[in-house]
């Protein structure tokens, strides 16, 4: 008989990153090594856009919407997630103040029904919630524990050496300026920028609007870290923590939607949409652009950076180490592969 395979599947390649510097890359780039180093030439890297249809007892490590977790159990699925499965129109929906019933749980997530583990991948707010069986995410978080044998949930890694190459390379700069990530419906920062220009604030002197940075365009990030101290982002998009940190690490301070960042403890970086804060929010940013200098900033800046970059929980290995003893232990499991 023959060792079963684990297929591990990602959109991009491993050896993408960290030439490419998108989430993806980043994920197969480490998930694919970690099994390779633990399990040598069993894992087997599967490109996502080719039929896949494992078999007898191998494994799958991938994440949602791979085609293949439709039909196959035997899996450690990587899945990123806030417990809000409909969290774009559950949030346009908020942000004008209305409680709408919303469907619990979309048609990909009935995928993971039945599989073996489920990793989540989530921000601190969102972890913090459901430990405190918050009503926002409890039901979506106790169904994904139902559908799954094993669910863990840990901070998103984040690549601290390669994004903390730009950190203390530069002065501070002469002025406080915020680069404002806004892209459309999934990265919606339009109540922000609205609220910048009723404070007064000039936009491509006090503030900049950008849809989308790549970031493997060093000389632009090398540029942007010399001009903008704050960078923000007040979308309800489940990749913005990952964005932002990935900011943060380079040497800018973050300023974030509330469901997913709580400024390291400094209320004044968190952007609400509830309609009771709006006062709150611009006296905030009042405070941000006036008061604190650009000085101040950068000394908030770096005390958040340190705070990051002490913990240990988000760091690959804390992920890792889980996952491949999770694939270890479903190889010796007998849970069942194809699910009519």
């Amino acid at each position: 008989m023959t060792d079963p395979t684990i297929h591990v599947s990602f959109p991009m390649a491993p050896d993408r990153y960290p030439a490419t510097h998108h989430w993806h890359a980043q994920l197969s780039h480490f998930v694919y090594g970690a099994l390779t180093k633990e399990f040598g030439a069993r894992a087997v890297f599967a490109p996502w856009d080719a039929p896949l249809e494992p078999k007898g007892r191998d494994v799958l490590v991938s994440f949602l919407p791979h085609p293949a977790l439709k039909g196959w159990k035997r899996s450690v699925v990587v899945e990123n997630s806030n417990f809000d499965v409909d969290k774009w129109r559950f949030g346009a929906f908020r942000r004008f103040g209305l409680n709408a019933p919303l469907d619990p749980v979309s048609e990909t997530y009935r995928w993971l029904e039945q599989q073996f583990a489920l990793v989540v991948l989530s921000n601190d707010v969102a972890i913090r919630r459901v430990q405190g069986r918050d009503p926002l995410v409890a039901d979506c978080h106790d169904h994904l524990a139902a559908s799954t044998r094993h669910l863990s949930v840990h901070p998103h890694p984040i690549d601290k050496p390669e994004f903390s190459r730009l950190y203390g390379q530069f002065p501070t700069p002469p002025k406080v300026r915020m680069l404002v990530y806004h892209g459309g419906l999934r990265k919606n920062s339009a109540e922000l920028i609205a609220a910048l220009r009723e404070l007064g604030l000039q936009e491509n002197t006090d503030f900049s609007v950008a849809p989308h940075i790549a970031k493997e365009r060093a000389d632009l990030l090398a540029f942007l870290r010399q001009h903008f101290l704050i960078v923000a982002n007040t979308s309800f998009n489940e990749t913005g923590p990952i964005n932002m940190i990935e900011y943060l690490l380079s040497g800018h301070l973050i300023y974030g939607h509330d469901d997913w960042w709580e400024g390291a403890g400094n209320e004044r970086f968190r952007w609400s949409y509830d309609p009771a804060r709006m006062e709150a929010n611009r006296a905030n940013l009042r405070h941000i652009f006036h008061e604190m200098g650009p000085d101040g900033v950068a000394a908030e800046r770096d005390r958040v950076w340190k705070a990051f970059m002490e913990r240990t929980d988000n760091e690959w290995s804390a992920v890792l180490d889980l996952l491949c003893a999770r694939v270890a232990e479903l190889l010796d499991s007998d849970h069942p592969g194809a699910v009519a």
